[in-house]
């Protein structure tokens, strides 16, 4: 495997011609090609009606006003069949006064009683009948706002961009279906907004119908005197899996779903109104553990504290939010995970103040981004955090945030980052990103690092968004505050060409990143030194129809065959073959393949900083299955097998499922395991001493710079190791610094449960519990002779064997005892086991022998860790 990419400069090279002769043509165009707002005939357009005094709300829809209203109706379905006319009516009325819009919807059932009112946290997108409207007020095509009501009366509102909505984009054969459930958020909806608005509903006995009232301070629109926005309505009847909306927009049509709202005309004289909302906060709480000083005993400890949030509205469509002193007491915890690759693990932000509009900051870079927000509060307490965010009547959207972190209200720590955004047309953008970290570096208390990294990205769409180019071009630059070490300074880049719409749609371009890219200090980032060609392919059987016993299926084909930025090595490939099925009676099958190095290739981190090596290849066989979305309950099992090419394999099975007990009740448990046998993989960077006819091996598994005389210990090599080693330049005079494989066995288990119990839309009580496993030992040892080469090492005199085990449950009553106000009451429990073997003692007992029951045991018999917490915030709207 002694394949190279010799022209790795000329590839940058002509990349980067390629991306700046590109685009300034690109953006002419982008220009002439896409009108300043997508058209519609007249049937996409309604009328609103102004009333002059404010509407009660009571779900009736009852006033006069609402029967002299325009109504739209004919929604077509976009789920089960798309196009076809909606077996259920709906009429949607839009009234408007001098503070608030009114949206009034009759959504007619001819089966009442089978209405589903099944109850929820806010923002909880339920299995449950919904109805939807989305309100372009800016009218700028990219970005709505979306407020749902269910048959309950539980609310959902959110931030819609690019393909989002309910049932919008998906992978191959379409993306979800009409049945709603498991609280999910409809793809390109971002829940994390909130807004103060009010709804009420009603079932009759016709069907059910829903009266909602939006005050303009939650919307941005421009000033002026007539008033022309974008607007869709969807309806959900998870019954019947179908999913109507209007106006009707095909699936192989819905890359840009706002682009193509309709026309919501008539709307006169109106004034923006600033947003201006003061949430102080206090917290009270007590946490319990084991003590430090005596075992078994607890120690036990009370927090009181106190910060707030302030969101004001700075003009028409500019926002400052800030937070003192945040608490997060109330969000979920990560999972446990098992993680034995070179990589840092990564987890979903779930902070409100980081989550909602945080949209903006997005800049991904191949496999990371330049913000990363979890970095912010990681390893020392948030001070405070400010945000401002806007757009321009000339398109430009804008964000800057900063926040500063330290213990005892001292700044160690500060981020900074600002995005901005160009609109082109309908569809087209371009914009950039400068983020800074300037602090202490962590894990090197004594030194203060500052680190930037700016970046420029563009969308280019044209041909009415058919077609489109879109890349960036990034840099980074890493300065040791007040040392000699030189900067570094990286840069990454990407150019792809891509077809958007219809039946066969796809991508294909080049990402480059040298070896000094580097955004982990603000951002995240997996691996630089790459050069990337990739391409994909996806095929929408009969545009999304149904045919044959399936009502939609799709495939997609993925390629990609990187090279190493800086030595030109050959990374390997990846092949990835996917396609999803939906049958006629709502059951669905997903079945993959995916294919690792089939032609070789070779690792630069599995040796964590050591030489590269040559894995085996592999190929992986996938399948999941889905039950009917139509019933209350849905079980969706999957297993996953990897066979490799040394021999080895890996399997992973799955078993999610999803009940609706009642319509206060909602359960759901996902149950997984995985196995390893004889997976080869990195054990550890060893450091081996020649002493005479002897060999020793570092106690700890440590560069020698990081060991000392005593730190060594003799053992017996067989007489292999002077052999081994031959040839192997030394780290230091007779120390030798080298890699050691092992044959991987390992398995895990990850069981995790959640329930919700409504009162009422404004009362819950959620819990989450999960309980986690794992095993492992490695075997069979090989020494890393160079980057073609593992050679057997039966005398290696360590063993590299572990188990830990883990649960944390958390449970959440949240009570909005006022609009956008809540009381949280949070309990937290945790316990963990661990059980580490003495590299060195080769007659202890194996913690892979012991069986997962016992594993179990041990955790329910640590000792506990317990916090409890009382949350009040108070929202003063203006």
């Amino acid at each position: 495997m002694k394949l190279y990419f010799p022209t790795r400069f000329g590839a940058l090279a002509l990349g980067l011609f390629a991306a700046w002769l590109a685009f300034p043509v690109c953006v002419a165009v982008a220009q002439t090609s896409a009108p300043p707002s997508a058209t519609l005939d007249n049937e996409g357009v309604m009328q609103a009606l102004f009333v002059e005094e404010e509407i009660a709300l009571d779900g009736l829809l009852d006033e006069d006003v609402w029967r002299r209203a325009a109504a739209v109706s004919g929604f077509r379905q976009y789920e089960p069949v798309e196009g076809a006319q909606a077996s259920q009516e709906t009429e949607v009325r839009v009234l408007y006064g001098a503070n608030h819009l009114y949206v009034g919807a009759l959504l007619h059932d001819e089966e009442p009683g089978a209405i589903e009112k099944a109850l929820g946290r806010r923002d909880d997108f339920n299995r449950a009948d919904w109805f939807l409207v989305a309100v372009d007020a800016w009218f700028d095509r990219r970005t709505a706002y979306v407020f749902g009501v269910n048959a309950a009366g539980v609310q959902f509102d959110a931030l819609q961009t690019g393909s989002g909505g309910p049932g919008g984009g998906g992978g191959p054969g379409g993306g979800g279906g009409g049945g709603g459930g498991g609280g999910n958020a409809p793809r390109g909806m971002d829940p994390s907004w909130d807004a103060v608005w009010y709804s009420d509903v009603r079932v009759t006995q016709s069907g059910w119908s829903a009266e909602i009232r939006i005050p303009y301070s939650m919307l941005r629109f421009s000033e002026a005197p007539a008033q022309t926005w974008g607007i869709h309505f969807t309806r959900r009847i998870p019954r019947l899996g179908e999913q109507s909306e209007w106006p009707h927009v095909p699936r192989v049509q819905r890359t840009n779903l706002v682009a193509q709202f309709g026309r919501l005309e008539g709307i006169r004289n109106v004034k923006p109104r600033r947003n201006v909302q003061v949430i102080p906060y206090t917290v009270s709480g007590v946490h319990t553990l084991e003590s430090e000083e005596v075992a078994g005993e607890r120690a036990s400890s009370g927090t009181f504290d106190i910060g707030g949030d302030l969101k004001i509205g700075l003009g028409t469509n500019v926002t400052l939010d800030a937070t003192i002193n945040p608490d997060f007491g109330q969000v979920e915890a990560d999972p446990a995970v098992l993680n034995l690759t070179a990589f840092e693990t990564f987890f979903q932000e779930r902070r409100p103040f980081f989550v909602e509009g945080i949209n903006i900051y997005d800049f991904s870079v191949g496999p990371g981004r330049l913000l990363y927000t979890r970095r912010i509060g990681a390893d020392a307490p948030i001070i405070g955090a400010g945000k401002l965010s806007g757009r321009t009547a000339s398109g430009l959207s804008f964000g800057v945030l900063g926040a500063a972190t330290g213990s005892d209200f001292s700044p160690s720590r500060g981020y900074g980052v600002g995005r901005v955004i160009q609109q082109i047309g309908s569809w087209s953008s371009v914009g950039g990103i400068a983020t800074l970290f300037e602090g202490v570096d962590a894990g090197e208390e004594d030194n203060r690092l500052r680190s930037l990294a700016t970046g420029m990205d563009w969308d280019l769409r044209f041909l009415q968004n058919r077609y489109g180019v879109e890349g960036f071009f990034a840099l980074t630059n890493r300065n040791q505050i007040d040392t000699d070490i030189a900067r570094e300074t990286g840069f990454a880049s990407k150019l792809w060409l891509r077809k958007r719409q219809g039946a066969l749609n796809g991508f294909a371009g080049l990402d480059v990143f040298n070896d000094a890219f580097d955004s982990n200090d603000a951002g995240q980032l997996r691996q630089n030194n790459f050069i990337a060609f990739i391409s994909s392919g996806t095929y929408t059987v009969r545009g999304g129809r149904p045919f044959g016993p399936f009502l939609r299926g799709g495939a997609r084909v993925f390629f990609v065959q990187e090279f190493s930025y800086r030595e030109g090595l050959d990374l390997g490939q990846r092949i990835d073959v996917s396609s999803r099925w939906t049958f006629r009676g709502f059951q669905a099958i997903r079945l993959g393949f995916e294919s690792e190095n089939p032609f070789g290739g070779y690792d630069l981190y599995e040796t964590r900083g050591s030489l590269p090596w040559s894995p085996p290849g592999s190929f992986t066989l996938q399948t999941q299955y889905q039950t009917d979305e139509r019933r209350n309950w849905q079980v969706e099992p999957g297993v996953d097998i990897t066979f490799y090419d040394n021999g080895g394999s890996a399997t992973e099975l799955g078993l999610e499922g999803q009940w609706n007990a009642s319509n206060r009740l909602s359960l759901s448990a996902q149950i997984e395991g995985e196995w390893e046998r004889g997976v080869l993989a990195w054990s550890a960077n060893e450091t081996f001493l020649r002493a005479g006819p002897g060999w020793f091996i570092g106690v700890d598994a440590a560069h020698p710079d990081d060991l000392d005389a005593a730190d060594f210990k003799a053992f017996d090599d067989r007489g292999t190791l002077n052999a081994l080693l031959a040839g192997v330049e030394p780290t230091a005079p007779e120390q030798y610094y080298v890699s050691v494989f092992g044959a991987r066995d390992t398995r895990s288990t990850d069981i995790t449960l959640r329930g919700t119990f409504t009162l009422t839309p404004k009362l819950s009580v959620q819990l989450y519990s999960q309980l986690f496993a794992a095993q492992g030992r490695y075997d069979r040892f090989q020494l890393h002779r160079d980057r073609d080469r593992l050679l057997d090492f039966a005398a290696y005199p360590k063993r590299d064997e572990f188990a830990f085990s883990n649960l944390h449950s958390n449970l959440v009553l949240r009570w909005e005892y006022r609009p956008g106000s809540a009381l949280f009451v949070v309990w937290t429990h945790g316990r963990s086991a661990e059980d580490n073997l003495n590299p060195l003692a080769p007659d202890a007992a194996s913690p892979y022998d012991r069986s997962m029951r016992d594993q179990f045991g041990d955790t329910f018999g640590a000792f506990p860790e317990n916090a409890f917490l009382i949350k009040l915030n108070y929202n003063f709207l203006n």
